[in-house]
């Protein structure tokens, strides 16, 4: 995305603002016109402070009224003051000047102020020329100026909204590579447990001249049962619900568990606390089988049922 520096892109605006009251300097007897003085003051600040002041793009909310004040402000004093000295001109300055202050405003995200504020010019300008002013006194132009500046702080409203909500997915899309990653890892390192005594059990196996006693078959049924489990179970299979399951299987509890995508819409977060949950009710249990599954595609994401043989209500039964 490329980005310009503010004060950089405000220079040019604020040289030409400067610009504009220098005819009123160079006009004669300009010391003695101070209400024409005050006004270039209070413009000289609203117009630098609007440009140039405060961090980020929106302009503090009071500045903004600072700035609806000079708006009705600017024009009385310098008609005020052109009518004290019988001076019929208008000020061309303070009609632009101000009419750029107003859009400075509203570009900096403070629209409706800068609308007010150039309904109040208007009105000062029609109530005090008539409608003479809007073709004599420049209005035609500040109007266009500013509705210009309303169209531009849409725009970068617009602009503004769909950058924090392409931040927003980006964050969103690093944190679940992050949970697959650290996901990923873990399963790694659970079938790395496995394979480290699934590897020596083999080669027990393999060297052994007899018949498999009973201990060596149970410790190759259980390895067994694990590999399938990893290749079943996949997003199933934390820490915790390996540690249950070997449990259970150490009872002698068959275990099936089955991951068939119910859980992908949610987060490793949820999925692990939906794992929890089924691992705390699962403590019941010391005999019989266990059916753990994840069913796509229906209004629960995990399943959990245990049965005992002969036995014709589950000993637990239970959707989350």
């Amino acid at each position: 995305m490329i980005s310009i520096n503010r004060a950089i892109a405000s220079l040019l605006p604020y040289i030409y603002a400067l610009y504009l009251p220098i005819q009123s300097i160079f006009l004669p007897g300009f010391s003695t016109r101070y209400l024409e003085i005050i006004a270039l003051i209070i413009y000289a600040y609203a117009v630098t402070a609007t440009l140039l002041f405060f961090r980020g793009l929106q302009l503090p909310r009071w500045q903004a009224f600072f700035n609806l004040g000079a708006a009705l402000a600017l024009p009385i004093l310098v008609i005020t003051q052109r009518q004290l000295i019988n001076d019929d001109s208008i000020g061309a300055w303070v009609v632009m000047g101000t009419a750029l202050v107003l859009t400075a405003t509203a570009v900096r995200q403070q629209a409706r102020l800068a609308l007010i504020g150039i309904a109040v010019l208007l009105a000062v300008l029609l109530v005090e020329y008539g409608q003479a002013a809007i073709a004599t006194a420049g209005l035609a132009g500040a109007l266009v100026f500013v509705l210009a500046g309303l169209a531009v702080s849409r725009g970068i409203a617009r602009a503004t909204r769909e950058s924090e909500k392409f931040r927003a997915k980006e964050i969103e899309t690093r944190t679940k590579i992050a949970e697959l990653e650290a996901a990923s890892r873990e399963r790694q390192q659970q079938l790395s447990q496995v394979l480290g005594t699934a590897v020596p059990l083999l080669s027990v196996i393999k060297d052994s001249q007899g018949p498999l006693n009973e201990d060596l078959r149970q410790s190759a049924k259980l390895v067994e049962a694990t590999l399938r489990d990893n290749l079943r179970g996949r997003e199933l299979l934390n820490r915790a619900m390996s540690n249950e399951i070997q449990r259970l299987r150490n009872l002698g509890v068959e275990v099936l568990i089955l991951d068939e995508g119910g859980t992908q819409s949610i987060s490793a977060k949820e999925r692990d606390e939906l794992l929890s949950r089924a691992v705390d009710s699962l403590q019941v249990v010391t005999q019989g089988r266990v059916t753990i599954r994840s069913p796509k595609g229906e209004d629960f994401r995990l399943t959990v049922v245990a049965t005992i043989p002969g036995q014709a209500q589950p000993v637990l039964s239970l959707r989350l």
